[in-house]
């Protein structure tokens, strides 16, 4: 068995408990303490999508034929992977700093030049993206994020 694969049967195992355990129990502790009212889908939702998402993922490794290793530059490999890590740091720290949208902004603008997206639709994303998910994030599901003066 490949590294790869080890390491989505792995995440897909973690991502099993964190549903069966660590979610519902989330949802328990809300109710117990009577705060769960804040939340229109349930204070579950959020967890649920995301450990949801690392199943499929897991899975979508796990079913993939064997693949080598080709040449890549910097960015498409490790090096990259490290860059963006540093990128998601930078832009958890920096987001209850100056808010969630001017955070994002630069997050996706950091994320398009280093993987050298064509322009245009960098331009696109970086600017729409943060917008609809903050206007979702808030309207839909009443999720308090981060602020700045202008934001």
């Amino acid at each position: 068995m490949t590294a790869d694969r080890v390491l989505a049967a792995v995440l897909l195992l973690g991502a099993a408990v964190y549903l069966g355990v660590l979610v519902p129990e989330v949802g328990r502790a809300q109710s117990a303490l009577g705060s769960g009212d804040f939340y229109t889908v349930g204070p579950t939702a959020l967890p649920t999508f995301a450990g949801t998402m690392m199943a499929i993922f897991a899975v979508a490794v796990l079913l993939m034929g064997r693949r080598t290793a080709p040449e890549v530059p910097f960015t498409q490999g490790l090096g990259g992977g490290l860059i963006f890590a540093a990128a998601v740091a930078a832009a958890a720290v920096l987001l209850p700093r100056i808010g969630f949208l001017p955070a994002s902004v630069l997050f996706l603008a950091v994320v398009f030049a280093l993987f050298r997206a064509k322009w245009w639709v960098a331009l696109i994303l970086t600017i729409v993206l943060p917008v609809v998910i903050d206007q979702i994030l808030r309207k839909v599901f009443p999720v308090p994020l981060p602020g700045a003066a202008l934001f």
